[in-house]
């Protein structure tokens, strides 16, 4: 049986974990816009390519 404390310590070892991989994430991203290598698109493009991805997973889960 899992006592509270251990559920909370092992919720709390998840949250640095996730806190780690955000942070190389951001770090990377960084890196990535430093060189010269980041493409940044317009919110109306950003919308576009956002409603594109949820119509194709929208087609997985709905096969006709």
């Amino acid at each position: 049986m899992t006592s509270k404390m251990t559920f909370e310590a092992n919720k709390r070892d998840e949250q640095i974990s996730h806190d780690t991989w955000l942070t190389q994430q951001v770090n990377a991203a960084f890196v990535y816009m430093e060189n010269g290598l980041a493409v940044f698109v317009s919110n109306e493009e950003a919308n576009v390519q956002m409603a594109d991805f949820k119509a194709e997973i929208r087609s997985r889960n709905n096969p006709l």
